[in-house]
């Protein structure tokens, strides 16, 4: 009973233990053949990045996509590369040198797109997309260029159906050329309703004008200022009908409707200002100087940076000296409006304050370019200030104040020079990102582990490592769950421990792309804090160059005599350690770029691999290699297993598991494969790419050198031009405040003569008043006896006559005389006459 009994717990255990391998199996089973599907997602339609026709047409769209956002530089650099690679052929060939015509004729580079629009004219291409709107841009610049077209209008009437463009693109040119009536016919066959119905309108009333027929003319521009916009350019042709409709009326003395045709423009038009200052104007000359100068304080404050501004503020300080002569005109007149309270005296004080200011905003934008003018100093460091192409704000120059370098950007020479320049300077910086961009692909492609180039590539790397541990650790289980069952001998002895080895090993690692993942977010860390040290360092940098140009800026503009002079040897050494800043500044900030170049490499290569990662991915195949070794030889003792029923099922697994570990390992090859040949492609791009760098920096050296040569002489006479100009306005602001002295001066001389005479105006009507008082109550003096009429002394003249003079008659010294009053012999009122009693005016 007692065996029984322990036969019977015997086998339930084992029941117990099948049951639980049975399970055990299951499982395993499970997740194999979830792997195994996995693999075979995996391993189909593998990215294959490469530099392929698909890239540049996707290139295209884009740039396509930028033209139409407006973005002509970004799309243009874009088709310049899509262009020069000759990748792609036909009706995409046309469309990117099309678009890339078209983008630079935005950017105001007419003469590059020229050559592009004559190419999509050839007679080859007749028959393209772009035929004819390439004719009619070519038309448009030779009217900007004031060029021959008849070759192109000629190409333009055989070039088949007519658009509605075409009488347009005609119109404007015979209207370029002074063809009036011609230009008015060909106008009026554009059809009512399409794109150009108001722009050809437009120019048949301005046609009109030029033929000095004003009523038509006027006719016309009331017709297009009433007109409902259908598009942005249908209301810029509004808004310059309702402006010239302004400037009809005012030549026709019509100051009302010029005033409300005017005052039509939107306040958020361009226009709006043109039209305060010509409304101005209209004021002006409608003696109404309130509203001229509403008009214009409103103009100062909506465009205070416009060129017009210091004509406007002399216009102001003008009109508020006529303002105040025409107050104080009512005041003496009595004229004045009971309501108005503004003396004379504000007004001219606010003049005084305007003139002021016109003199200390733009004396020191004269002086800075007479300094220059004068001096024959080299304008080039200007203009590249004006171009934003300079170098180091360590400048062995000071700055130009805003104002001129403003007013030498509204000049067409140097807007066009600095134009170039401007181009010059984004090409050498594009040059120069191109250059680094080759030089971090280089450093990325030199590095031993290439496997995280290609992100969509890396990911399903990444998945077969982690696939790979879990089938590693499903093998190796198995392979213990077969030694169970079987007698090893030595040979499968050894294979089985250098496998548990190479297993304790890998296990070791952990997740070897995770600990990498890990790796690389630290590094970037490391880097940004890195690169934010570099920021407050770059940071720091400015604020010292900002105080390098404003300390040399305050010695430069320091007196040199006088009681605030600053010292000649502190003036020298304020110089020279600028200089030597100078130099350091240029050093420290190529430290700056190499650190900041050292950053954007380092970031590249830490997410490219590391030594760690190679080394984990060696042993994993060290290990996989093992497990395969021990398993053809476990799945020979299956038959001679304690169970083989089990052996046979655990060497299934086995053997399924060693299948996907191999299609996982073709699929690792076949990346491989793909980024070998993708990175062999690149590099031979790359050879390409700095050749062609190399090309490009020469021809930009050449073109920069042909450039300053070009544009010198022409920017020295805008130089001198602008300091006429300012001049001019300092000029003119000293003598507003001279005319506001003068103005004020005549005013008090007026006062005093009108004060001098109402005071003889009053005296002579007092004088007629008592006139007869003072006639009778005063004798007139007797007239004086001539000298030759006077009775001559008697006596000696040698005697004194207070001693007698021989005539006995002593007269007594003042000494000698009694103080005893004499009594009068006359009463003080007896000579007084009674005015009743006066014989002139008769008895009452």
């Amino acid at each position: 009973m007692r065996r029984l009994h322990l036969r019977s717990i015997w086998l339930g255990a084992l029941g117990a233990l099948s049951l639980v391998g049975a399970a055990h199996a299951d499982s395993v089973s499970a997740k194999l053949n979830s792997l195994e599907t996995e693999a075979r997602q995996i391993g189909t339609d593998l990215p294959q990045p490469q530099l392929t026709t698909a890239a540049n047409q996707r290139k295209l769209v884009d740039a396509v996509v930028q033209y139409h956002l407006g973005n002509y530089s970004q799309s243009a650099l874009a088709l310049f590369d899509i262009v020069g690679a000759k990748t792609l052929v036909g009706p995409e060939l046309e469309q990117a040198s099309f678009y890339l015509a078209e983008s630079l004729y935005q950017k105001g580079d007419r003469g590059a797109a020229r050559g592009y629009y004559t190419a999509l004219t050839a007679p080859t291409a007749a028959s393209g997309k772009y035929y004819q709107a390439s004719l009619i841009r070519l038309i448009e610049i030779a009217i900007h260029q004031k060029a021959d077209a008849a070759d192109e209008l000629a190409a333009l009437d055989h070039s088949g159906a007519s658009t509605p463009q075409v009488p347009y693109i005609k119109g404007k040119y015979a209207f370029a050329n002074d063809k009036f009536d011609d230009a008015i016919n060909y106008f009026n066959q554009v059809p009512k309703g399409s794109t150009y119905e108001l722009e050809a309108l437009y120019f048949t009333a301005t046609a009109n004008v030029a033929k000095k027929d004003l009523p038509h003319a006027t006719q016309l521009f009331n017709d297009l200022s009433t007109r409902h916009p259908k598009t942005a350019n249908d209301r810029r042709v509004i808004e310059l009908s309702q402006v010239a409709l302004g400037r009809l009326y005012y030549e026709q003395d019509q100051f009302g409707k010029s005033i409300d045709s005017y005052l039509l423009v939107d306040r958020k038009s361009d226009l709006f200002s043109d039209s305060l200052y010509e409304v101005a104007w209209v004021y002006v000359k409608n003696k109404q100087f309130d509203k001229a100068l509403r008009a214009l304080e409103l103009l100062s404050e909506s465009d205070p940076a416009s060129v017009k501004t210091p004509t406007v503020k002399l216009l102001e300080g003008n009109l508020r000296i006529r303002k105040a002569q025409m107050i104080r005109q009512a005041e003496i007149t009595g004229t004045l409006d009971a309501g108005a309270k503004v003396p004379p005296e504000t007004e001219y004080d606010k003049a005084s304050a305007l003139f002021a200011e016109l003199h200390a905003t733009y004396a020191p934008a004269y002086e800075a370019l007479a300094a220059i003018v004068d001096g024959k100093a080299d304008p080039t460091p200007y203009v590249l200030q004006i171009a934003g192409r300079s170098t180091s704000s360590f400048s062995a120059v000071s700055p130009l104040p805003d104002i001129a370098a403003q007013w030498l950007r509204e000049q067409p020479d140097v807007e066009r020079y600095a134009s170039v320049e401007s181009d010059l300077g984004e090409i050498q910086s594009n040059i120069d990102e191109a250059e680094a961009t080759v030089t971090r692909l280089e450093a990325v492609l030199a590095a031993k582990d290439k496997s995280n180039l290609y992100p969509a590539l890396s990911q399903r790397r990444n998945r077969i490592g982690q696939m790979q541990d879990d089938l590693i650790k499903v093998r190796s289980q198995l392979a213990d769950d077969e030694l169970r069952l079987i007698d090893s001998n030595g040979e499968l002895s050894q294979l089985s421990g250098n496998r548990k080895t190479l297993v304790a090993q890998y296990l070791n690692l952990g997740d070897p792309e995770k600990a990498f993942q890990d790796r690389v977010t630290k590094n970037h860390a490391d880097f940004d804090a890195i690169d934010t040290a570099t920021g407050e360092v770059s940071q720091a940098m400015d604020q010292a160059k900002a105080m390098a140009v404003a300390i040399r800026k305050f010695a430069v503009d320091s007196p040199s005599t006088g009681d605030h002079a600053m010292p000649t040897d502190q003036r020298t050494n304020i110089a020279t350690t600028l200089d030597q800043v100078a130099q350091e500044s240029v050093s420290i900030d190529a430290e700056l770029e190499s650190i900041r170049k050292e950053l954007a490499l380092g970031r590249d290569l830490s997410s490219s691999g590391d030594d760690t990662i190679i080394e984990a991915r060696g042993l994993r195949k060290q290990v996989k290699d093992a497990l395969d070794a021990e398993h053809r030889v476990l799945a020979g003792f299956a038959g001679s297993s304690r169970d083989s029923g089990k052996s046979r099922s655990l060497a299934g697994l086995g053997d399924q598991a060693a299948r996907i570990s191999q299609s996982l390992d073709q699929t690792t090859a076949q990346i491989d494969a793909i980024v070998d040949r993708n990175v062999t492609q690149t590099n031979a791009l790359l050879v390409q790419e700095r050749a062609t760098i190399a090309e490009l920096r020469v021809e930009l050296t050449d073109v920069e050198a042909e450039a300053k040569l070009a544009g010198s002489t022409v920017v020295a006479a805008s130089f001198a031009t602008v300091k006429e100009k300012l001049y001019d306005v300092v000029i003119r602001a000293d003598v507003g405040t001279v005319d506001v002295s003068w103005a004020e001066k005549s005013d008090t001389d007026d006062d005093l003569k009108r004060f001098g005479l109402n005071r003889s105006r009053e005296i002579k009507q007092l004088t007629d008043e008592f006139k007869d008082i003072i006639d009778g109550g005063i004798k007139k003096p007797s007239a004086p006896k001539k000298v030759e009429d006077m009775p001559k002394p008697s006596g000696d003249p040698a005697i004194s006559p207070d001693k007698g003079g021989g005539s006995g008659n002593r007269v007594a010294p003042v000494g000698d005389q009694s103080k005893k009053p004499v009594d009068p012999k006359v009463k003080p009122d007896a000579n007084k006459k009674d005015p009743k009693k006066d014989p002139k005016k008769g008895t009452p």
